[in-house]
């Protein structure tokens, strides 16, 4: 039979065991506690390290791109003529000017310039297109700051077949220009009427790639033909640069036109009846 004292160290012992019990427990549920919240906290680093990598990916991926630059200018090659002091197989063309070469670096192909003809009929304001035509309204310029259409004459007119008023020589006589040629430009190769009216165009030698002074005004759109297999054909090659157009004046060539074409001369120039003599011709800057 237990005493007493027994059973109060039973009793101790069992308390003492229940206290241990308790303890551990609270430990493991502070373990768990513990665990989660760790779990939690990785899971969440783990999200934020994965946006972190994919923001720090794309930003490498989609390097920022370079915005197209368009170049609003170009360079024009100027040829010194050879006939011009001649040489071995190219005798002196005494009709050609020693005017230099135009400048050709960084030269305008945007935006036009007006050139303006004032003549003893009127004055003439063709509008040149420096997209179409840098080169030729550079040369332009550059002609017209020396003066070398001042004082000249629009030296042909063809009534018929095509329609144009030439003009450009100070030689009067269709051979005469600057001491350099440069190369086509803008060939309407697939417009018809390919030189429709009120157009300006560059004139060159038997259509060759030697552009130089000399231009033309069409007065009325150039016809076409049929060719041999009944196709529509214009009457004027497409071998001559389109410069611009007649924006002011065009009753002028109008009028010089309707007045007809005096009867051809040795080299087969028709001069027109209604004397054209331009004073000055000033090209504007560019707009």
């Amino acid at each position: 039979m237990s005493t007493l004292k027994d059973r109060q160290r039973a009793a101790r012992r069992a308390r003492l065991e229940r206290e241990m019990m308790e303890r551990q427990e609270h430990a493991q549920a502070r373990r768990k506690r513990n665990l989660s919240i760790l779990g939690a906290v990785a899971a969440v680093a783990v999200v934020i390290i994965g946006i972190v990598v994919a923001v720090k990916a794309g930003k490498s991926d989609k390097k920022p791109t370079a915005a197209p630059t368009t170049s609003t200018t170009t360079t024009c090659t100027y040829t010194p003529n050879p006939s011009l002091h001649g040489d071995a197989t190219n005798p002196v063309d005494k009709d050609l000017k020693d005017t230099g070469l135009p400048n050709g670096e960084k030269i305008p192909k945007v935006g036009t310039r007006d050139m303006v003809m004032d003549t003893n009929q009127g004055k003439i304001t063709i509008t040149l297109d420096l997209a179409k035509a840098p080169c030729a309204a550079n040369s332009f310029a550059f002609l017209a700051a020396q003066k070398f259409f001042d004082k000249t004459t629009c030296h042909r007119l063809v009534p018929e077949g095509i329609y144009i008023l030439q003009c450009g020589d100070p030689s009067g006589k269709g051979d005469g220009g600057p001491g350099y040629t440069f190369a086509h430009e803008y060939l309407p190769t697939n417009d018809l009427p390919n030189y429709p009216e009120g157009v300006v165009a560059m004139a060159n030698p038997n259509d060759q790639d030697l552009n130089g002074s000399q231009f033309f005004i069409i007065y009325k759109d150039t016809p076409t033909t049929p060719d041999d297999q009944g196709n529509p054909k214009s009457n004027l090659a497409a071998s001559y640069t389109i410069i611009g157009t007649v924006t002011g004046g065009m009753d002028v060539v109008q009028k010089v036109a309707a007045a007809g074409a005096k009867p051809a001369d040795k080299q087969g120039t028709t001069a027109p009846k209604l004397p054209v003599n331009i004073s000055t011709v000033t090209v504007s800057d560019v707009k």
